[in-house]
């Protein structure tokens, strides 16, 4: 079984022109995402840190309320432009790891969309900002840097706690598809529970890398299956990561809808924002170089 091309591109995504309008749409929504985590975090807080240490040691209402909270931010804000695909929850009967690509900061906001409640594991970076490492801790995420990283989540998928995994580890910043990382695989190999491919699509468009801006464009979140690891094979996990990495590269090359276009709520003279798909390049060998 050939192993993808590990190679990581720099190029960056082109930069998008800010106009007034999405100045005023940034701001706006910033405040508002701002609001949300000062009211969790330092007015909720000390009770929920109470609550979670005598009744709730796998901090589930915490992340409730947090899911809760930005769910409904982030339909309030993008309205018809963001889409969930229907997909057969039902088929799943406990915990799964759910596994996405990365173009944005607001993926993990999208994931909450999703119904399974779970824990993601992040770089360190979020745990080191004021406010919002606090909340990330209290909600019960992990940091990838933790040595026993894996171990750790396979605790808490044991308890029942999904888990949301973007196997590229930081945000690509040319919008094309990353190289995988092993982790979320080796955990799934390990535990053996559903693994569910996710392709977000547009939310580098939405929130580009390297801009503080947000853009009114068309979103779709679309889980792709269900896998499960064959350990027949000498190398589950890889073959696993190939299958999960395929099926979101397929999706993220076809594109939410064809000639879908997203409109903006507020009528005015920006111009209406398209959809570009990411387009992985394939190399001879039929294999995808990353990123």
């Amino acid at each position: 079984m050939a192993e993808y091309v590990e190679t990581q591109s720099m190029e960056a995504a082109p930069r998008r022109a800010i106009t007034l309008r999405v100045v005023l749409r940034t701001t706006f929504v910033l405040t508002w995402f701002a609001i949300y985590l000062v009211i969790l975090t330092l007015i909720l807080g000390p009770f929920l840190w109470i609550w979670c240490w005598f009744f709730d040691r796998q901090r589930r209402s915490v992340r409730k309320l947090v899911r809760m909270f930005y769910r409904q931010g982030m339909r309030a804000y993008c309205g018809k432009n963001m889409r969930i695909k229907e997909f057969d929850w039902s088929a799943i009967r406990g915990p799964c790891i759910l596994i996405a690509n990365h173009q944005s900061a607001i993926d993990i906001l999208l994931m909450f969309q999703l119904p399974p409640d779970g824990c993601c594991w992040s770089k360190e970076w979020p745990f080191q900002q004021p406010v919002l490492g606090w909340l990330m801790s209290l909600s019960g995420h992990l940091h990838v840097e933790q040595p026993d990283i894996v171990n750790r989540a396979t605790e808490m998928i044991q308890t029942g706690q999904s888990m949301y995994i973007f196997p590229e580890g930081t945000r690509s910043r040319s919008l094309k598809l990353g190289r995988f990382h092993e982790g979320a695989f080796q955990l799934a190999c390990r535990t053996n529970v559903p693994v569910v491919p996710v392709a977000i699509h547009g939310s580098g468009n939405c929130m580009p890398p390297g801009q503080i801006a947000i853009f009114d464009v068309p979103i779709l979140v679309e889980p792709l299956g269900i896998l499960y690891p064959d350990h027949s094979l000498e190398h589950p996990q890889r073959e696993l990561k190939k299958q999960v990495r395929e099926m979101i590269v397929a999706a993220l090359a076809r594109g939410p809808d064809p000639g879908r276009e997203g409109k903006s709520h507020v009528a005015g003279t920006e111009p209406l924002d398209t959809f570009h798909p990411v387009v992985t390049n394939f190399n001879s060998a039929g294999e995808t170089p990353h990123g």
